[in-house]
């Protein structure tokens, strides 16, 4: 009985070993695309778009003017050591009612902390590019009022749609040189490989751990 037991919990641990496997192949030859589109030709915007899978990471162009009114902080980014905000702004894209958050950049903390710096905007028509991405994962919230004076903890794009009740592109642009002195957002695709790499060396060395203690139990009763 405990031979099948064993023999079907290590046959089950290299199974999810193996499929963990795969989807970091899977994983590797999304990484590979959005990689190569880096090296793209900028591509404009000129309204709204159903998915953002052939935005991602690309460059892209938008013309519009900025909706100040709506301008809001994302609290806690860490650059050099030093936290403050990410600065989102929604642009209305020329010719439209459509809009595409932009990240023109980080600004530290100031002293009247936890209210926002000023980070002031150009008026009239503005030219933007920059990388499309999408939001990070939600980090942990502090409390259930994500938003008080337009410091945001978490941007999300669906949140920021049901409070402004703008058609928000479901992209971000991460704006080349930041805006008006704002330091630059950078980001590099991550497809996510290296957790299923992880995932899938726990899983054999559970099958590994589990034939060893078969066998050492069973040369235990021979002897």
């Amino acid at each position: 009985m405990t031979t099948i037991a064993a023999a079907a919990f290590i046959a089950l641990t290299l199974s999810l070993s193996r499929w963990q496997v795969n989807r970091g192949e899977e994983k590797a030859a999304r990484q590979a695309l959005l990689e190569a589109r880096l090296a793209d030709a900028p591509l404009r915007l000129t309204g709204m778009v159903a998915s953002p899978d052939n935005l991602l990471y690309r460059h892209v162009r938008a013309g519009g003017r900025w909706l100040a009114e709506r301008q809001i902080f994302v609290d806690n980014q860490i650059h050099d050591g030093r936290a403050g905000f990410n600065v989102v702004t929604p642009l209305q894209i020329d010719g439209t009612t459509d809009a595409v958050l932009v990240n023109r950049g980080w600004v530290a903390r100031g002293p009247s902390y936890p209210r926002p710096p000023q980070a002031a905007l150009p008026d009239g028509h503005v030219e933007v590019s920059g990388l499309a991405t999408r939001p990070p994962a939600r980090y942990l919230e502090l409390s259930g009022d994500t938003v008080s004076d337009g410091v945001w903890q978490n941007l999300s794009i669906e949140r920021f749609r049901e409070r402004t009740g703008l058609a928000v592109l479901p992209v971000v642009i991460l704006q080349e040189g930041g805006g008006n002195g704002l330091v630059p957002v950078r980001e590099r695709p991550d497809a996510g490989i290296a957790k299923h790499h992880e995932y899938a060396l726990t899983w054999l060395a559970l099958a590994v751990t589990a034939l060893v203690l078969w066998v050492a139990l069973n040369l235990k009763r021979v002897r």
